[in-house]
């Protein structure tokens, strides 16, 4: 079924809307485990310069989460349309943001895992489907962790130029996520007229 992108922006910001809520029973899916590592499909003729820079950024910044390294493969400002939170938009991001969020990923869910399960190249683009294993560690949304695994889909786009990441859109189904660390979504309440 064809959906416009005036309606799954809509859905995005709907999902967007509703606010986890932790809940003490089981969550409905079964705990994530983690399958054995395969090789993506990668489809990148033309395009091997991104593709191995991509596949050092996953390595280094995406497993190791060295912060550290992040001028490596950004440029000092980042054009991020992450739709995560829900909502559109872009923003600058500086490489400083950035490190930050590895560093807090890295010592908030050390054993986080993401397997890469499609890359495809096209121009400047690098595009990546990726599942991503992890526990609740830290808590979500002012919520105590659960200490539940979860595994989620992700998909990011990068535009590369001069061999560096200059541009990102980015999502993953944390509506999954939540449900899975044992959280309720629950829509929020009508506005009072």
């Amino acid at each position: 079924m064809h959906r416009s992108a005036y309606t799954v922006a809509a859905s995005l910001a709907v999902l967007a809307a509703l606010a986890p809520v932790a809940r003490g029973a089981e969550p409905a899916a079964a705990p994530a485990t983690v399958a054995k590592a395969t090789k993506p499909v990668i489809s990148c003729d033309g395009n091997e310069k991104n593709l191995q820079t991509y596949l050092k950024i996953h390595d280094v910044l995406f497993m190791q989460r060295d912060a550290s390294r992040v001028g490596e493969f950004y440029a000092p400002e980042v054009i991020s349309h992450n739709l995560d939170s829900g909502g559109g938009g872009a923003r600058p991001v500086k490489n400083a943001d950035m490190a930050a969020m590895w560093t807090a990923s890295k010592k908030y869910d050390p054993k986080r895992v993401l397997a890469d399960d499609l890359i495809l190249c096209s121009g400047p683009y690098v595009v990546v489907r990726t599942t991503m294993h992890g526990s609740d560690n830290f808590g979500y949304e002012g919520n105590k962790p659960t200490g539940k695994s979860y595994s989620i889909s992700a998909t990011d786009i990068y535009r590369f130029e001069n061999g560096k990441v200059v541009e990102r859109w980015g999502n993953a189904d944390l509506v999954s996520m939540f449900k899975q660390i044992g959280y309720t979504l629950t829509p929020p309440s009508a506005p009072s007229k």
